[in-house]
């Protein structure tokens, strides 16, 4: 998926009248001294907590000759242009939702419940419950995900579990296209295949009593080699 950059105005507004304008000159003169002590370290933590704009409800659509491509959307974004480097801040959660070129159907989904965007980057950094959703009911489970928009990848340094249908993957240094067609682990950790059809019960020997349901022991989870993506 492709947002595409923005470019941001900052409109800063100023009013005051006469009697705030005295008051100002007299603090300034004796706050001047304590001014010039200040170190490059508090200017800059200053520029880093300042926050430039904020966007509630935000929702951004990309479209190209009238198709949609893909969206974004968040609650607050916090933007902290003056910030080395800048970034912006997702603190209530952010969503994508990409859309299939030919058939505007949704193809892939990105769920976390916080966000970081690095500008100059062009980078994301997911935390907190993040789930990835694409083709094939294929699915992605991590706590932690970087979307690196340059290179068009996605990776994660934790614990993660990727769902394909009915099989089960976990391991840890997962890496995929943005687009989630392809993916591996770094080390895998376990698979699990299981198989959801109905059994249908064996006819019994005559002579012989059939195994009650309370009787019958589950069947173990089968593990299988994963496969090579």
């Amino acid at each position: 998926m492709d947002l595409g950059k923005h470019n941001h105005k900052i409109a800063i507004g100023a009013r005051s009248n006469f009697l705030i304008a005295l008051l100002v000159m007299g603090s300034a003169i004796s706050l001047l001294s304590c001014e010039g002590d200040k170190s490059a370290a508090d200017e800059e933590q200053t520029d880093e907590a300042l926050v430039t704009r904020r966007v509630d409800s935000m929702r951004i659509v990309s479209s190209e000759n009238g198709r949609l491509l893909n969206s974004m959307s968040a609650p607050l974004m916090e933007d902290h242009a003056f910030a080395r480097p800048p970034f912006q801040e997702y603190r209530q959660g952010i969503e994508f939702v990409g859309y299939n070129d030919s058939t505007g159907v949704e193809s892939s989904r990105v769920v976390a419940d916080y966000a970081l965007y690095w500008s100059d980057r062009d980078r994301w950094e997911l935390k907190g419950n993040v789930l990835v959703t694409g083709e094939q009911n294929r699915r992605l489970y991590t706590q932690q995900l970087t979307w690196d928009r340059k290179i068009h990848k996605i990776y994660s340094n934790v614990d993660s579990k990727v769902e394909e249908g009915t099989d089960v993957f976990i391991g840890e240094g997962f890496e995929a296209e943005d687009d989630f067609s392809r993916w591996t682990f770094r080390r895998l950790t376990g698979t699990v295949s299981v198989d959801t059809a109905p059994t249908q019960p064996a006819e019994s020997e005559p002579g012989t009593e059939p195994v009650s349901d309370s009787e019958s022991q589950p069947a173990e989870p089968t593990l299988t080699q994963p496969a090579v993506q």
